[in-house]
């Protein structure tokens, strides 16, 4: 038996090289720009804080003393009734600001949502539901544009015009200052992202908190570096303000396809075409000393997150590149790059997992009996031991940044178990990634535009 397995060590050998070579070399060459992208970031906020995030030096008293402009809250709504009153509620009694309103897009054949809208609107004046001209549902695109057509009615009935537009989905808790400090930031900047981090759950719950994982990294790290790199602040769809007379201006059709109706990702379309447009988009994390994010909960089964991934790499990987190419100066570039290179390392770093299990299993073999019959893939002093070596370190290194991420969010016990759910993501990426170039090919091939697929949401109890 031994023999046999030897043999088969033996024969697949050429195979292994190839297979451990390959991916060696494109971790190699992925996490050169990532450890760029972290030794830009630590330059930066060890050696030029103040002016890396100038922001959060600011007094926070400040932004109270500014006169309030009329900001319009943007909500698309399509079969949300579990969870749309009680963030609309949770808003108008939290947000510390007064001088907003609520605009919620619903459809006429889903009477639920629109009911449960109607009913909090009758609490709170400053909601209204927009209901959409055709059924739902649609695309979150086409949601917003009718949200911004109903804007546009009540303005005419109301003669208020509103300077900001904030976007947020109907499952977000959103921070009580966080309108203040748009207030304070538009029209200087067009766009303002402000962090979206996940809400604190049972630690049991692995989906949910690779979402955490990611998200810290990003939000805390990787879009500061962005910002200030490139100028290019992908928008998140949520925790996002305009200036509104900017967005109608790149609109077409007298502002009613501000959003591109076709993209699954209009947030990301947008912010990228302001970006290309040569508008000042702005990510801010804590300003004016403030720990501001919007807060919500993300998918908790794998199901839902591959759905919901696979859209989104849908949109920002496969749909942008096809429909904007390679546009902006080589800083944009850049970073277009590195977001659709997920394609490419999503499933290379799954089939990392797949190469490393196999070396372990004939590593296992030559050390206990076939020494003198099996040759070692990595030979010490070979090109392939030392870019193996390197990509140990890139591997610790990651490992550290997602430790340290997660625990600058969520405290130090989250932070050491986002090590152990590091496979939990790449597992999914793996699979949203392979769903999404189906869904694309097909769709190429039929000629059929992408469809957008929601997934459902989940608010957080009073407590």
């Amino acid at each position: 038996m031994i023999d046999l397995v030897i043999k088969l060590l033996q024969d697949t050998y050429g195979e292994l090289y190839v297979a451990t070579f390959a991916v060696a070399v494109f971790l190699f060459m992925s996490g050169l720009d990532d450890l760029f992208v972290d030794l830009y970031y630590w330059f930066h906020h060890l050696f030029a804080r103040k002016k890396f995030n100038k922001l959060s030096f600011e007094s926070p008293e400040q932004i109270h003393e500014l006169a309030e402009k009329p900001v319009a809250i943007y909500t698309p709504a399509w079969h949300e009734d579990e969870v749309i009153d009680k963030m609309l509620i949770n808003a108008c009694q939290t947000i510390d600001y007064k001088n907003y309103d609520i605009f919620v897009g619903v459809y006429p054949n889903d009477p639920k949502t629109l009911a449960k809208v109607e009913d909090v609107s009758r609490r709170f004046p400053n909601v209204h539901a927009v209901v959409a001209a055709n059924d739902g549902p649609t695309t979150k695109a086409d949601n917003l544009n009718h949200i911004h057509e109903g804007m546009l009615i009540w303005e005419n009935m109301t003669g208020v015009r509103y300077d900001i537009i904030v976007m947020h989905d109907a499952e977000d808790v959103i921070h009580p200052m966080s309108l203040k400090v748009n207030n304070a930031l538009i029209p200087e900047y067009d766009m303002v992202q402000m962090p979206v981090l996940p809400l604190h759950t049972s630690h049991a719950n692995l989906v949910h908190w690779s979402y955490a994982d990611e998200f810290a990294e990003a939000h805390t790290k990787d879009l500061m570096m962005r910002q200030h790199f490139s100028g290019f602040v992908p928008s998140a769809g949520v925790g996002t303000a305009f200036n509104r007379w900017l967005i109608e201006f790149i609109g077409t059709s007298f502002a009613k396809n501000i959003f591109r109706v076709k993209s699954l990702t209009e947030d990301y379309d947008l912010a990228l075409r302001l970006a290309l447009g040569n508008a000042s988009l702005l990510f801010t994390y804590k300003p004016y000393g403030l720990n501001i994010a919007t807060r919500a909960y993300f998918p908790h089964t794998m199901r839902t997150a591959i759905v919901q991934k696979s859209r989104w790499i849908l949109g920002i990987c496969l749909q942008s590149w096809k429909t904007l190419g390679w546009k902006g100066d080589a800083r944009i570039r850049f970073v277009l790059y590195r977001d659709r290179k997920a394609v490419a390392a999503n499933v290379i770093n799954f089939m990392a997992y797949v190469v490393i299990f196999q070396l372990m299993i004939y590593e296992g073999v030559r050390f206990s009996v076939g020494s003198e019959q099996l040759v070692p893939v990595v030979g010490k002093g070979t090109w392939l031991w030392n870019l193996v070596v390197f990509d140990s370190f890139l591997m610790f290194w990651r490992i550290f940044h997602r430790f340290l991420c997660a625990q600058r969010v969520y405290g130090t016990l989250p932070g050491i178990l986002s090590v152990i759910r590091l496979p939990i993501s790449n597992i999914i990426n793996f699979t949203a990634t392979g769903r999404a170039l189906v869904i694309f090919i097909k769709a190429v091939f039929r000629r059929k535009e992408l469809k957008w697929e929601k997934t459902a949401h989940r608010f957080p109890s009073a407590q």
